[in-house]
């Protein structure tokens, strides 16, 4: 009788068993191995599959390959950052950097990955992309904690639903690759942001909790003898407009009198330094990738 039940329990535990090993052989961020069928190229793409997904799938991807191959020169920041072209940037400098800017990234997150690179290597050059807009008070959800806690406890990745349905989109772009559509900014996209960005403006309230974060940033850095850099990223003069509509150029006046206290501070984020053709533009906050290039020169001559 008691075997009878066992041989059930394990008959029916088999389809279970068989999803969990398919995702660990899939192995979408690379956690386990760096085989597998699905080109790690094609992985890399589906990162990118939609909105929804990008800051898990980023943040865990970069988790994985950076605690992998540490790296002393990083960048930190948010979606702006995602295309970040690092061979140009390599070019330039002679140094890789990796790209620890994460969608949907945000102080936190920037501050929870500085201590993540630290704890790996000793950082040369860390270039923050510091945010004024990213002052708000709202802007305080964890977008690492899911990540990191599936890096501390790797017996849950197979059974976490983002890595199973992220093991299920990369089977599926392999087999059927013309079915897939990825990330695309909609017609609306434009006024989505720009109508966010005026609520936000419109009920202003500071983090000031975010001054410790960097200030913490700028005396590890001293400590170490790496260069830091913030870097206030461009947007779009639509969206310039409503922060000054808003009467907030005296609060931005003094974010950045605060910051340049801590670290040297590149502002990019005036009126006039970039085209206000939308041709240059993803939406009001993103450059496409071709004018985002016209940025490293700026910022590394800016930098010294």
């Amino acid at each position: 009788m008691v075997r009878r039940f066992l041989l059930q329990c394990i008959k029916l535990s088999l389809p279970v068993l068989g999803l969990f090993a398919l995702v660990a052989w899939i192995d979408p961020y690379q956690l386990y191995h760096t085989g597998g069928p699905i080109p790690r190229a094609l992985k890399e793409k589906n990162l990118y599959h939609s909105g929804r997904t990008m800051p898990f799938s980023n943040m865990l991807w970069k988790l994985v390959e950076l605690r992998r191959e540490p790296s002393p020169n990083i960048l930190l920041g948010d979606s702006r950052l995602s295309y970040f072209d690092l061979d140009s940037l390599e070019h330039l400098t002679g140094d890789r950097y990796y790209n620890l800017g994460v969608p949907g990234g945000n102080y936190v997150t920037m501050d929870h990955l500085f201590h993540y690179a630290d704890s790996l290597a000793t950082l040369r050059n860390v270039v923050v992309q510091v945010s004024f807009r990213g002052m708000h008070a709202s802007q305080t959800f964890d977008i690492y904690a899911e990540p990191a806690t599936i890096l501390a406890q790797p017996w849950s990745y197979v059974y976490n639903r983002r890595v199973i349905e992220a093991a299920g989109l990369n089977l599926y772009s392999l087999i059927f690759p013309d079915a897939i559509a990825y990330d695309v900014p909609g017609e609306d996209q434009w006024r989505t942001v720009l109508d966010a960005e005026k609520a936000a403006a419109q009920d202003w309230v500071m983090d000031t909790t975010v001054y410790q974060k960097l200030a913490h940033m700028a005396e590890r850095c001293r400590a170490e003898g790496a260069r830091l850099v913030f870097v206030e990223y461009p947007t779009h003069p639509d969206l310039q407009r409503i922060m000054h509509d808003a009467d907030l150029d005296a609060a931005r006046k003094g974010y950045l009198d605060r910051l340049r206290t801590m670290a040297p501070v590149i502002d990019l984020d005036q009126p006039g330094l970039f085209p206000t053709d939308r041709s240059f533009w993803r939406d009001p906050l993103h450059l496409t990738v071709d004018a985002q290039r016209a940025l490293i020169a700026r910022i590394w001559a800016e930098a010294g």
